[in-house]
């Protein structure tokens, strides 16, 4: 063997050890890496595993590709209901996982997460359209916790703070009690634990979403009706006629597979270190995307406020995502030329969801069994692909 064969062993061994030094360490420090590169190749083919309702309109196809593409969800749902009142909708991808053999269909089950907090603000002003509370009522007082207050600034927090996300609490300066892992929250069942709370911010004065705020609105509600809250919304809006469950943590026999590739922390069991029972009000909510469209659309009729009225403070910046909120919905208008939506975005481990409302009250829900890769303004991107695709026209 000559030298020059010799030396191309050489570095044929050296790019081979190389080469497999590189995959193995990508392997070890990013466990997940390959999975999500994977995804990369199969969304393409996810996307197109796609059936809409007969006369859908052709951008809810194209809505269904982006959101594949990049919100990282291979099964998801979407319902439309026009300004009209006609309702449409289009699954992508499989029940049961990529490739699996139960195609998606309109009835399959979603986690809401977030998205949940729009129902509660839909049953809390129809309590207020029918006099039964006030916005202005304070929250101590509905609630009937006492007076002997740590921070004298909480007996000044009203529903209305609660709803639009003003009372005082700022989970990105201290921890969200309501999502603290293998702690059970104080709210709901000790209501006095307001009493210690320490406040950050004048009611009214600096909006900071607040999972603990939507929590006691649903104290709010079982105390100004009598009943649970699980029980009044499910009356209220007919859960026995819907698709509509309140989930405990484990997954119910009909709810889709999630992917929880694109998760950095949690896995498949994250549901064991969270109370699903308190979190009812905020975050606790399954069904399909048809149905919480259906919701979403009646509840505009019903005045004489409905979830797109809002006391929305002077001083937020609606060019910015979930930044300037009313009831149970936030404006984002990138600028004053384009159309603003009303928006309500919703995340749990594996699961993304959106509900999306336009002025003249056409209805989006969006429900993915996936988590958008992280580092990127997906969601944003998202909502300005519905506006200039479908909403505007």
């Amino acid at each position: 063997m000559n030298r020059s064969s010799r030396i191309k062993d050489l570095f044929v061994v050296i790019f081979l050890v190389g080469l497999i030094s590189g995959i193995s360490h990508f392997v070890i420090t990013n466990p997940l890496g390959f999975s999500r590169l994977l995804y990369v190749a199969q969304a393409p083919i996810i996307q197109w595993n796609s059936e809409c309702s007969a006369g859908a309109p052709d951008w809810m196809p194209l809505v269904q590709r982006y959101a594949t593409r990049n919100i990282g969800a291979p099964s998801s749902q979407l319902a439309h209901i026009t300004s009209e009142g006609n309702l449409h909708h289009c699954e992508t991808g499989w029940q049961d996982g990529i490739w699996g053999s139960e195609k998606l269909d309109p009835g399959a089950r979603f986690r809401f997460a977030s998205v949940t907090k729009t129902v509660t603000a839909v049953a809390v002003l129809d309590l207020g359209n029918r006099k039964v509370l006030a916005l202005d009522d304070k929250i101590v007082d509905v609630l009937n916790v006492g007076t002997s207050f740590k921070d004298p600034r909480v007996a000044n927090i009203t529903i209305e703070h609660l709803l639009s996300h003003r009372a005082g609490w700022d989970r990105e300066r201290t921890q969200d009690v309501m999502f603290t892992m293998n702690v059970k929250p104080w709210c709901p069942e000790n209501p006095e634990r307001l009493l210690d709370t320490k406040l950050l911010y004048e009611p009214g004065e600096v909006e900071s979403y607040s999972n603990l705020g939507y929590c006691l609105l649903g104290l709010v509600i079982e105390r100004v009706s009598g009943n649970s809250y699980r029980n009044y919304v499910g009356e209220l809006f007919d859960f026995d006629k819907t698709g509509f469950k309140f989930i405990d943590g484990p997954y119910l026999p009909d709810e889709v597979r999630y992917d929880f590739r694109h998760e950095n922390f949690y896995g498949e069991d994250y549901y064991q270190y969270f109370d699903f029972q308190a979190i009812s009000s905020s975050a606790g909510l399954s069904g399909n995307a048809s149905d919480l469209a259906v919701l979403i659309a009646n509840a505009l009729t019903t005045g004489p406020v409905t979830i797109l009225d809002g006391d929305v403070i002077s001083s937020c910046d609606p060019s910015k995502v979930q930044e300037c909120y009313g009831y149970g919905l936030y404006r984002y208008q990138p600028n004053a030329k384009t159309m603003p939506l009303y928006i309500h975005g919703g995340k749990l481990p594996g699961a993304t969801s959106a509900i999306i409302v336009a002025p003249d009250g056409g209805v989006v829900v969006w429900l993915g069994a996936g988590t958008r890769p992280a580092g990127i303004d997906a969601l944003q991107k998202f909502y300005d692909f519905i506006r200039e695709r479908g909403l505007s026209g």
